[in-house]
């Protein structure tokens, strides 16, 4: 599983549901509000109201990507030989891949609206958006989902402090007894409703596997990405549209944050191309790229 912040149970003096509430047999005997549910660009979406606040979850088709390798995860494998890597480490399977997972969930009131960031809702498969309790007292906000009592099965329970313009996250799997405490109190950010800007660059890398023994191409692909003025990383390959990732430029480095969460760092050279030069990975690893064997995305306008 994703590393935690800590085993705490929930303070039961700090939970809008009470105990009872949040065991599985009373989480699926007792009615749920009824949302409204639909399809937008997203996926499925369900929104739940209380008062004039607003919460949408999104539900999303587990994309193949996220089945195979990255192109950088095969690289630095056939590099050294050694690494191995875990593709999905979420919640909602027993091994495997989920079938979907949670891509979004949006807050929204009079005054403003606020994303949860993709590192509390993305690592949660086969969600039951559909089947979620809500409870607001205050500022306060709790939201309780349970994707089933099967293997696999979990519980989570969300708590958002609008007047903070935070949240925090507890989850409970199916085969254990308490709820452990994945992030602390979390700052969520408003939603930014701007047109999509010019890019800034875009930048073509070439991928090719050869035969050791007969030095032919066995396949060949171009990754490109397209970095743009609103922040947004756009990933392709082989002109196929991936998923959007996120971009800034810090102590003179360009670091993208892809969908995943994984940080790409990059330094800008005198021609404008950007070399990749280290990964730091969700569980904190880094890990620095040889010099003798760059990484250069060549950059095309």
């Amino acid at each position: 599983m994703l590393a935690l912040a800590g085993c705490q149970s929930i303070p039961v003096e700090h939970s809008l549901f009470t105990a009872k509430e949040l065991r599985f047999d009373d989480f699926f005997a007792k009615p749920h509000g009824i949302p409204e549910t639909g399809e937008d660009q997203g996926g499925q979406y369900a929104e739940y109201s209380i008062e004039d606040t607003s919460m949408r979850f999104t539900e999303s088709i587990f994309p193949e990507k996220r089945k195979r390798w990255k192109w950088w995860q095969r690289f630095l494998n056939h590099l050294h030989g050694l690494h191995k890597f875990d593709l999905w480490k979420g919640y909602g399977v027993d091994g495997g891949f989920p079938d979907t997972l949670l891509s979004g969930l949006e807050i929204s009131d009079s005054s403003a609206s606020y994303l949860l960031p993709d590192e509390m809702v993305t690592d949660l498969g086969n969600p039951n958006i559909e089947r979620v309790r809500t409870r607001r007292k205050g500022n306060q906000i709790d939201l309780a989902m349970c994707n089933s009592d099967g293997a696999g099965g979990h519980f989570v329970l969300y708590q958002i402090d609008l007047a903070k313009a935070k949240a925090r996250r507890y989850v409970r799997e199916v085969i254990d007894d308490e709820f452990t405490r994945t992030h602390d109190w979390t700052q969520i950010k408003k939603v930014q409703k701007s047109k999509p800007g010019k890019g800034v660059g875009t930048y073509e890398l070439i991928q090719k596997l050869e035969d050791q023994a007969t030095g032919d191409i066995l396949t060949k692909n171009t990754l490109k990405m397209v970095l743009r003025e609103d922040g947004v990383a756009e990933a392709w390959d082989d002109d196929k549209r991936g998923g959007d990732g996120k971009w800034i430029v810090k102590g003179g480095e360009v670091r993208l944050t892809d969908p995943d969460g994984e940080v790409i760092c990059f330094k800008r050279q005198d021609n404008g191309d950007l070399r990749m030069f280290r990964l730091e990975k969700k569980n904190g690893e880094i890990q620095i790229l040889p010099k003798d064997r760059p990484i250069t995305w060549k950059k095309t306008k």
